[in-house]
């Protein structure tokens, strides 16, 4: 129980002093910008992009804005939030006023983890609404284009956008280790913004499955049809794994240090 209630309360203070930071605002420009240049581009090209009869407009409107973002702007996204929000600690010297107090320094460093998760949680869900509001005023503004007419599919999204957030932990879990272990902003910025790139490389490669920075852009092109464990797409398997790894030995590495 004591263990749990220390989690739970430097949970609650991490989420506290994320309020109002610029990683928050981050989290939410990011979740909406993508719908937003969309909007702007249906609303003022409508003319071109009226769908065929019976052709459900949702599809193309969603499809395009997962195609376009999940491969490379997620994962840069996820570089950049981490980053932030353990750089905030970094600059006033908290992370060393954290380690000095008499509470666990596991119950830091995974409370810290959990608001990073937690952080694109929230803009996975920013996304979505945002699509669906941008959608539904594209079909109050411009009727010709149908999004009145037709529903979208939900589930198919949620299950498509669920995919790429598990795609994305294994990159959480080394980019918070770094930004954990370097003082330095730049440092863990600059390595995963070189391995972001690099995973768009290498990402048509079969050893592509190894390099989690891939694996964002390995959901959105193999979906559920790629290769499975027990019935469980490979990347996403990957993922957890190299997640949990992460997690673990980024801890052991972190509690030995004497942070200053």
């Amino acid at each position: 129980m004591a263990a749990i209630t220390f989690y739970l309360s430097n949970t609650k203070n991490e989420l506290i002093k994320l309020k109002g930071t610029f990683a928050m605002w981050l989290s939410v420009i990011s979740g909406i910008m993508v719908p937003l240049l969309f909007f702007l581009v249906f609303f003022f090209r409508y003319d071109k992009l009226i769908p065929e009869e019976g052709i459900n407009p949702w599809n193309k409107f969603m499809n395009d804005q997962v195609s376009n973002s999940i491969p490379f702007l997620v994962p840069m996204f996820i570089v950049l939030i981490t980053s932030l929000i353990i750089q905030v600690e970094h600059k006033a010297t908290g992370i060393k006023h954290l380690f000095a107090l008499p509470i666990p320094k596991w119950s830091v460093y995974y409370s810290k983890l959990s608001i990073v998760v937690g952080s694109i949680v929230a803009t996975y869900i920013y996304f979505f609404i945002a699509i669906l509001i941008f959608g539904s005023l594209l079909g109050v503004l411009r009727p010709e284009l149908n999004f009145l007419e037709f529903q979208p599919e939900y589930f198919k999204f949620i299950k498509i956008l669920g995919m790429s957030f598990i795609a994305s932990l294994g990159i959480v879990g080394l980019q918070f280790w770094l930004s954990f272990r370097f003082k330095n902003f730049i440092v863990p910025l600059a390595v995963g913004m070189i391995m972001v790139i690099i995973g768009l490389i290498v990402s048509r490669a079969p050893e592509a499955i190894y390099f989690p920075y891939a694996y964002n852009i390995l959901s959105v092109l193999q979906g559920s049809n790629g290769p499975q464990i027990f019935g469980i797409p490979t990347v996403l398997v990957y993922s957890i794994i190299f997640f949990l790894i992460t997690s673990v030995v980024g801890y052991l590495d972190i509690r030995r240090l004497n942070v200053k």
